[in-house]
């Protein structure tokens, strides 16, 4: 699933609060990555976003070319 180019989508800044589990997770991450938390959870958001179509809860995706797009 392609998003139309559209003027009203623009960057946004977005602040969030993580369990002491995600944090450690991202840290962990980071460390592999050798990338800034904010890069990491950036990437990361982004290519979940890109792959799954939606999440109905945790762990339980439902990717994209599961409905053809």
């Amino acid at each position: 699933m392609k998003l139309e180019s559209n003027n009203n989508y623009r960057k946004v800044h977005i602040t969030i609060q993580l369990s002491q589990s995600a944090n450690r997770l991202l840290s962990e991450s980071c460390g592999r990555s050798n990338r800034k938390k904010i890069q990491e959870a950036t990437l990361r958001l982004e290519d979940h976003l890109n792959k799954f179509r939606s999440i109905s809860e945790l762990n339980h995706a439902i990717p994209l070319d599961e409905f053809g797009e």
